[in-house]
């Protein structure tokens, strides 16, 4: 409700124009209706493409049977949901669409402390900041309703919101639900006096998912399914964090997703839109269990480097700002100090929790921030993605990370490393576009959704994207494609009477790098 008054606020005191937030009139171009065809894209966060079982989703497998597996599937770097849904909505790289963390150091923003991406308060400014590009390009969403499309982004996150975020005063702008908050903001009411306000997050009767789902089908669908749909669940994410992946509470979560796919789909046979609906189920990313809760600041600042979480004053030039996004750290020197960015890797790369270390520039025994495609101009200067092993937690399942002081603590789940099973995300898609009973087995990633949808709705983007059109997975397309992979870059730099090794493997499909896993360790 919060998050709602805010927006309506803005609209009412007009301290942002809403077309300075993307597109918010359909133009003159040709529809998207014509092509007669429907597109859900539904995100499980966090689903693991290792659990996409019969018994533990028995809806998407069965979707899986009758459509195509993407068997090599690939989050974004960093793989964080913010980033991952961005580039699922833009598809472009962090690079390019400028959100490369989940929480991230934007002194614009707020010049003391780090700032949750998709935050109400950190979207507003930033839109205002930018004239309209606080996300750089227009999303999905944006770019069919140019085209004369409908277009509806409902979400139990709050990612949902950096899908379609400009403010507007009717529904005739669009409709965006996401995390029991609604744009337009009168819409709200109707929602909880039919299904109550917003479930807790720990609720189980109805979940976050049950409750946006319900509210998609209806009101969001009650005049016909939208050319373009955009559903977000929590799920099994938000239970995997709290008790680890395989946990009875995390397979239970997963169920509910599935039986929200199941409400999706029945709704659409009820519409009458099945046979012209293709769905894309898709996961952010993956995740695995933390071995180990460290504290990269305060290791940082026992070594005298003037590093902290959070600034009191205005800070001064060398000094440290590190940011956790658990399996991955955002560092930032305040004025770039070189002398002080090059304590800071020499330290990482002597640290028993390292796994690949990143830097504006190349330095000895590191990786540039452009080889992973998250260069943008408000990235930090030292990347690092703590190290994992392939060890499995208390219930069997393999992926063990070290996190960064986030609030999960060993047992408890995490992500945004490079480990394979935070980079290997699930992508199963079906419907009269995509081939049947197909398994895809070159690399795809997160970055491809946008423009493989776009291409189904039979809309050019005004923007070439970094992702391809998946054409082996549509039965009237084919291959068409070229694989260069995989490969392996590798860095090292001897120091103290060890060495420092790392290195990251990665795929290429028509230009489209796909970063599959990368780790680090010391030798003497």
């Amino acid at each position: 409700m919060r998050i709602a008054r805010i927006f309506l606020m803005l609209v009412i005191s007009r301290i942002v124009s809403p077309a300075a937030f993307g597109v918010e009139r359909p133009s003159e171009q040709p529809s998207a209706a014509n092509k007669q065809r429907h597109v859900v894209v539904m995100v499980w966060d966090g689903m693991r493409p290792d659990f996409v079982t019969e018994q533990n989703a028995p809806t998407l497998y069965q979707l899986a049977r009758h459509g195509v597996t993407f068997a090599h599937h690939h989050s974004v770097y960093l793989s964080a949901t913010e980033v991952n849904g961005t580039s699922l909505s833009t598809g472009v790289y962090p690079a390019h669409d400028g959100i490369m963390g989940n929480n991230e150091y934007r002194p614009q923003l707020n010049d003391l402390k780090a700032v949750h991406t998709e935050s109400p308060e950190a979207v507003l400014k930033g839109d205002r900041l930018t004239q309209g590009h606080y996300v750089r390009l227009p999303t999905v969403a944006e770019i069919v309703r140019q085209a004369g499309g409908r277009a509806v982004v409902a979400g139990a996150k709050a990612v949902a919101l950096l899908a379609d975020r400009s403010l507007r005063s009717s529904e005739a702008g669009g409709v965006n639900l996401f995390a029991g908050s609604t744009l337009p903001a009168s819409l709200l009411q109707a929602i909880t006096n039919r299904y109550g306000e917003f479930p807790s997050d720990k609720a189980t009767s109805p979940t976050r998912c049950d409750w946006t789902t319900d509210a998609l089908i209806d009101p969001l669908w009650a005049n016909g399914v939208p050319e373009f749909t955009f559903l977000w669940m929590n799920q099994p994410d938000a239970r995997q964090h709290q008790t680890g992946p395989g946990s009875p509470e995390s397979l239970e979560a997963i169920r509910n997703a599935d039986d929200n796919l199941a409400k999706v789909l029945t709704a659409l046979e009820a519409n009458g839109a099945r046979d012209t609906t293709d769905i894309m189920v898709v996961s952010d990313h993956g995740c695995s269990t933390v071995s180990a809760s460290v504290d990269l600041a305060a290791a940082l600042h026992d070594t005298g480097i003037l590093a902290t979480r959070e600034f009191k004053t205005k800070p001064s030039r060398g000094a440290v700002i590190v940011v956790s996004n658990s399996g991955s750290s955002l560092i930032y020197v305040i004025g770039h100090d070189a002398k002080v960015i090059a304590q800071v890797v020499r330290f990482l790369q002597g640290w028993e929790f390292s796994g690949v270390i990143f830097t504006r520039k190349a330095m000895p025994g590191t990786f540039s921030l452009s080889q992973v495609h998250v260069d943008s101009e408000d990235a930090p200067d030292v990347i690092v993605s703590l190290r994992w092993t392939g060890g499995k937690n208390k219930r069997g399942v393999p992926g063990m990370l070290a996190s960064d002081l986030s609030g999960f603590v060993p047992g408890q789940g995490a992500h945004v490393s490079l480990s394979p099973f935070d980079m290997h995300a699930t992508l199963i898609a079906a419907g009269p576009d995509f081939r049947s009973g197909f398994v895809d087995e070159l690399p795809t990633g997160n970055v491809d959704v946008a423009p493989t949808v776009l291409r189904l709705l039979g809309i050019k983007p005004p923007k070439p994207m970094d992702g391809r059109v998946l054409t082996e997975a549509l039965a009237a397309e084919g291959s068409g494609v070229k694989s260069a992979g995989p490969r392996q870059i590798e860095a090292t730099r001897a120091q103290d009477g060890l060495a420092w090794h790392q290195y990251l493997n990665f795929s290429e499909v028509n230009g489209v790098v796909y970063f599959n896993e990368g780790n680090g360790y010391q030798t003497r």
